[in-house]
This record gives C-alpha cells, sequence and structure tokens, in this order.
C-alpha cells in the first residue's frame, strides 16, 4: 500500500506558491505527507501559512527579516516522534528552509536551507529510506560491515545530498552556496556521516557485536585500554562471551560518559563493593538488589550511576547508587563498547561539522536510531516515568551538552 502524499488542488495552494515545479508537485501528490523524519500537515491542511501569522499576538511582524517574512509554514521536522523545527517554502523560488520558530522574538527568526526544492527533499527522504533498507544504490552495502563499509555508505549519501541542485543565490540571508561554510546543511551532513556509523561492527558469536580487531584502540588509544586478566574476573561472571570480550578486547579505562572500574583490582561483585564502600560507615544495610551477589560493578556512569552486568547472562544494567534496583543499558559489553566508540565518533564530527548549534535534537533522535539498530535493549521504549532509558535520555540531554 502507498503511503499517502500532499495532493492539494491549485486554487488550495497559498497565492505566493508561485514556482511551477512545486505547484506541479504538489498537485500532483509526489511529495510525502508524514515520514519518520518530517511532516507537512500545515501544507496538506491549509495549503501553507505565511511566517508572520505564526507570531505570538502583538509581536511586531516588521522586525521580521523581509525574506523570513515571505516564507511559508509547510511543515515540521521531527525526533523520536515529536514536531521539532519548522519548515518553510519561498513559494517563488521553491526552497526550502528549516527554521527554529520564536514567536514573541521575529527579529531572532532565522531561516536555513534545508532542501533546493520540495521535490528534491521528497528524494532525500527516499533514498535515507533506501540506505536503512539497503536497496537501490545502498543494496552493495547488504551484509557489509567494517570501516570499509562505513566509508562507501558516507560516500553513497553525501552524493544523494550532494547531487541536489544548490546553485544559486536564492537563499535568502544565508546568500549563494559558494558562500556556506560547508557544501551541505547540517541536517544532511548527520544524515551522510553519522547513520553509516551503524555499519562497523558485525554479528557477535555470543555476542550482539563483533568488534573490528583494533577498535576501541584506534579510537581512544592503546594505552587507554583496560583488558582484564582471566584471575582479575569474579568467578560469579560465568558468560564465557562477556570473559572472553574484557580479556581480549577490552574497554576504555576513562570516557566521558563511562569510566572503568578495576583498573587497580579485580572486578568484584555488587555484594563485595557494597560492603567495602561501606565498611565502618554505619551505612552498611543500605538498599541493593536482590540478585547483588550475581551482579559485578563494572564502572560509572554520568548522574550517580554506576553499571554493573550479570554474571550469567552478560546482560548491562544501570543501578543508582543506594538503590535496590537495575534497568537494561545495553544488551551486554560489546554494545556498551559501540556505545563508547559511537559517542566518541560523534564528538569528533560535530567539532568538525558543528552539528549541535542548530540540529541538537535531529542529532540525538540519529544517535539513538544508530544505537537502536544494533542493540534494541539500549532504546527499548519507557514502560513509564520511572523507567528511564539512560542512553536515549542522555543523548537528548541538550541542556547538559551532552553531545
Amino acid at each position: 500500500m502507498n503511503a499517502p502524499t500532499v495532493t492539494l488542488p491549485a486554487d488550495e495552494l497559498h497565492p505566493s506558491i508561485v514556482h511551477p515545479p512545486t505547484i506541479r508537485l504538489l498537485t500532483g501528490g509526489e511529495l510525502p505527507a508524514r515520514h519518520a523524519l518530517m511532516r507537512f500537515a500545515p501544507l496538506a491542511r491549509s495549503g501553507g501559512v505565511p511566517v508572520p501569522a505564526l507570531l505570538a499576538p502583538g509581536a511586531d511582524a516588521g522586525k521580521l527579516d523581509p525574506h523570513v517574512a515571505g516564507l511559508l509554514l509547510v511543515g515540521h521536522l521531527r525526533a523520536c516522534g515529536e514536531d521539532t523545527l519548522e519548515i518553510v517554502l519561498d513559494g517563488a523560488t521553491g526552497r526550502v528552509f528549516t527554521l527554529y520558530l520564536f514567536e514573541d522574538s521575529p527579529g531572532s527568526l532565522e531561516a536555513l536551507p534545508l532542501a533546493p526544492s520540495l521535490s528534491a527533499l521528497a528524494g532525500f527522504l527516499a533514498e535515507t529510506d533506501d540506505f536503512t533498507a539497503r536497496r537501490g544504490r545502498f543494496a552493495s552495502l547488504s551484509g557489509r560491515t567494517g570501516a570499509a563499509a562505513v566509508a562507501e555508505a558516507e560516500r553513497l549519501l553525501s552524493a544523494v545530498f550532494e547531487d541536489a541542485d544548490w546553485d544559486g543565490d536564492d537563499w535568502g540571508e544565508a546568500g549563494p552556496r559558494d558562500e556556506w561554510e560547508h557544501a551541505l546543511p547540517a541536517y544532511w551532513r548527520i544524515a551522510a556521516t553519522v547513520r553509516p556509523l551503524g555499519l562497523i561492527a558485525g554479528p557477535g558469536d555470543g555476542l550482539a557485536l563483533a568488534l573490528p580487531p583494533g577498535l576501541l584502540d584506534e579510537e581512544f588509544g592503546a594505552a587507554d585500554i583496560r583488558r582484564f586478566l582471566p584471575s582479575e574476573l569474579p568467578g560469579v561472571l560465568t558468560h564465557e562471551p562477556t570473559r572472553r570480550f574484557l580479556t581480549e578486547v577490552g574497554l576504555p579505562r576513562t570516557e566521558l560518559m563511562f569510566g572503568l572500574w578495576g583498573d587497580e583490582d579485580v572486578l568484584r561483585t555488587l555484594t563485595e563493593s557494597e560492603a567495602a564502600r561501606h565498611d565502618g560507615d554505619g551505612d552498611e544495610d543500605r538498599p541493593v538488589p536482590a540478585d547483588a551477589g550475581r551482579l559485578v560493578t563494572l564502572g560509572s556512569l554520568v548522574h550517580d550511576m554506576e553499571a554493573v552486568v550479570d554474571g550469567g547472562t552478560g546482560l548491562l544494567s544501570w543501578r543508582m547508587y543506594g538503590s535496590a534496583g537495575t534497568t537494561p543499558v545495553n544488551a551486554d559489553v560489546s554494545t556498551l563498547a559501540f556505545t563508547l566508540w559511537l559517542f566518541g565518533r560523534e564528538q569528533r564530527l560535530d567539532r568538525e561539522h558543528g552539528f549541535t548549534s542548530d540540529f541538537y535534537e535531529q542529532l540525538a533522535a540519529t544517535m539513538v536510531e544508530v544505537l537502536a539498530s544494533v542493540d534494541p535493549v539500549a532504546c527499548l521504549p519507557a514502560a513509564d516515568e520511572e523507567d528511564y532509558r539512560y542512553w536515549p535520555e542522555v543523548f537528548h540531554d541538550e541542556a547538559g551538552g551532552v553531545l
């Protein structure tokens, strides 16, 4: 069954839409009405809403940039099921922009380039879906993993966006493309550079993932990777794939989001760790999980949490210090390592591309999507308000500047 599209009679389009290819697209039903990345409800409902009509009562529309004042709200970018930035259209040129709407501050509104046209935008969405499904130009990536696959995916995705007709000086305050800091808007650079990172690791033997040899050493430095001797692992850690990973691959000693314990000592069970932590302080009766004797304390997470691994299954969970409860955080140590690698790569990419200055929510949503593609445990929907899913929550912590 075909997905619904935006199809409007020409006389229902906003009168400022005079760009012939845009009119043909909207009257011919070639734009998807809804996609995981964006939706076009304002366009489907009313043919477009002028930006001045979006301002709060009493706001001075005269302070709008003249180009922004002439744009139409046609849709919204989406992140994790929620509308985020506005998508606006120049009805005269067909150019498409994003806009963060400050209803009370019209002088602060700035339109950022998103796509050369609605037709190009529809193509970008279709190609992004093709990448996810490994079809079309991305069929050659099916079943491939590793650094070469990541590089090829980035090349192919970048070509999708770069080959569109971005030329021309009709981009408002952004100016012509040759004056942009980057050849592509950050939104599509996120897609081209972050989405392929999920291809770095293949299926594991007993663990979710098999990381390429030396991946963590290359990312964090060999001196910062801790590999354990078998004698340094507690006897309750009977999950052999976890034991192999900790002795052969290892984990970063210290990373911004995770700090490994056991650097000077053997790893201990949660029962032993709690006893040592509160020895002699009169607080030996603090609550612990009922299965604390088979949970191994692996390291610390931000926000006063610790990571523990189930000695029998290898499942990783987080625990608030002093709490009797645990919540899954990663499927196992291989996906924890992948998450830390993914975060490290994102940090380097953001320093190069400046993703978070305008598209934090979209970057966070892409990070969650990439992590979920290799570790669904980490990104399970929260069952209730108390069910804190660590990685999705911290990736979206814009106030804390996590990404």
